[in-house]
C-alpha cells in the first residue's frame, strides 16, 4: 500500500484517506489508505494514478463535485458532501475533508467520512413531513368538499321528490346520473379522509382477485384505447386482509401512472401471487402475504427519481403533479401493507403492493 504522509494529521490517517494532486481540471490521486480501499471496494491499483473522477458517482447529484474542484483550482481546502461510487456499483454518501499541503503545492489530503445512513435519516424524516403536510392537506380539502358535497345531495333529493313522478326521459336521466356522480363523489371523500388518517379503513378478509376484477370494470372505461391490460390472478389465492374500496383508489393511481408513462401504444400487466408463510420479509411472517403487481412498458425511473418516487408531488410530467404514488403509500400504510417500485430507464417500471393474508 503507497503510504500517506505521516508528517501531516497523522490522527487523520487511520480514517479513509487519500493525497490528490492537480487542481480543477487535472485532479489525481496519489495515495490511498487501507481504510479507504475497504470503504469503496476499490484495489490500490484501481485507484492511484487515476482522476479523482473514478470515485465520482455518475448517475447521482454533481452538486458538490463542481464546488470540489472549484476549490482544489483555487488551491483551497474544501468540505463538501459528495455522492461516491462503490467498485460494485453502488453508491454511498461520503463527506470529504480537503486541506492544501502547505510544503507541497498543488497536493491535498483528503479524509471521507460516511455518513449515507445520515443522509437517508434525513431524507426520511423530510418525506414525513412531506406526507404529514399532504395528509393535512388532504384533510382540509376532503372537509370542504363535502360540505358542498352535502348541498348538493340535499338539492338533488329534492328534485328527486318533486320530479320523481314525471317521465320525461331528460329529467329522469339528469336526477339518475345526479345521484350516482354524489354518491360517487361521497366515495371520494371518505377515500380522502382515509388517506389523511381521519378514519381508519375498515380492514376484513377480501377476495382480492375479485375486487381487483371489479375495480378493472370500473376503471378500464376511464383508460386510453391505446393501452392493453394483461390481467393473471391463480387459482387458490388466499384472501387478503385488506378493503376494497381503498384497493381500487390504489389501482386507478397507479394505472393512471402507468398510462401516463407510456406515449405510444403499451401494455400494463396486472399479476396476483400468494406469498408464503415464514417470508422474512413482511411484517407478519407466519401469516403469509398476497402481492398485487402493477408493470408498465414506459420510460421507466431514473435512480434518482425511483428513489423519491413515493414522495408527495415528485414527478417526472409538469410541476404540482405526481402526488398518486404518495397516496398509495399512505393506503397501504393504513391497511398494514407495503408498497415498493422496481424500475430502469427505458425498461418500465413495476409497482409492487403486498397485503397481509388473512389469518
Amino acid at each position: 500500500m503507497t503510504a500517506l504522509p505521516e508528517d501531516v494529521f497523522p490522527a487523520l490517517l487511520p480514517l479513509p484517506s487519500l493525497l490528490i494532486e492537480g487542481g480543477e481540471a487535472g485532479a489525481a490521486i496519489r495515495a490511498v489508505n487501507s481504510p479507504l480501499c475497504a470503504l469503496t471496494g476499490f484495489a490500490e491499483s484501481d485507484l492511484v494514478g487515476q482522476p479523482l473522477a473514478t470515485l465520482e458517482c455518475r448517475h447521482g447529484d454533481h452538486a458538490g463535485w463542481s464546488s470540489l474542484r472549484e476549490a482544489l483550482g483555487r488551491g483551497e481546502g474544501a468540505r463538501v458532501e459528495l455522492l461516491l461510487a462503490h467498485k460494485g456499483g453502488a453508491s454511498f454518501w461520503g463527506e470529504l475533508f480537503v486541506v492544501p499541503r502547505p510544503d507541497e503545492p498543488g497536493r491535498f489530503l483528503g479524509q471521507i467520512v460516511d455518513i449515507t445512513r445520515c443522509r437517508e435519516a434525513e431524507g426520511a424524516l423530510a418525506l414525513s413531513r412531506q406526507r404529514e403536510a399532504l395528509g393535512l392537506l388532504t384533510n382540509s380539502v376532503a372537509h370542504e368538499f363535502n360540505n358542498f358535497l352535502q348541498i348538493l345531495i340535499g338539492y338533488i333529493d329534492g328534485l328527486k321528490r318533486r320530479l320523481g313522478d314525471r317521465q320525461e326521459p331528460f329529467i329522469q336521466r339528469a336526477v339518475t346520473r345526479s345521484t350516482e356522480a354524489s354518491e360517487r363523489a361521497a366515495v371520494l371523500t371518505r377515500q380522502l379522509l382515509a388517506h389523511s388518517r381521519r378514519i381508519a379503513p375498515d380492514l376484513r378478509p377480501v377476495d382480492l382477485g375479485g375486487a381487483v376484477r371489479a375495480a378493472l370494470d370500473r376503471l378500464r372505461p376511464s383508460l386510453p384505447p391505446r393501452i392493453t391490460l394483461d390481467l393473471s390472478i391463480p387459482d387458490g389465492l388466499p384472501p387478503a386482509l385488506c378493503n376494497p374500496s381503498q384497493v381500487e383508489l390504489a389501482l386507478g393511481h397507479i394505472l393512471a401512472n402507468a398510462c401516463e408513462a407510456m406515449a405510444g401504444e403499451g401494455t400494463v400487466t396486472i399479476r396476483l401471487f400468494a406469498i408464503e408463510p415464514g417470508d422474512r420479509t413482511l411484517q407478519r411472517p407466519e401469516a403469509g402475504a398476497v402481492a398485487l403487481t402493477v408493470s408498465d412498458t414506459g420510460h421507466g425511473l431514473s435512480p434518482e427519481m425511483q428513489a423519491r418516487a413515493l414522495a408527495p408531488f415528485a414527478t417526472t410530467r409538469e410541476a404540482g403533479r405526481g402526488a398518486g404514488l404518495a397516496i398509495v403509500h399512505g393506503l397501504m400504510k393504513r391497511q398494514n401493507g407495503t408498497i415498493s417500485l422496481d424500475s430502469r430507464p427505458g425498461e418500465g417500471a413495476t409497482v409492487r403492493l403486498v397485503f397481509p393474508a388473512a389469518g
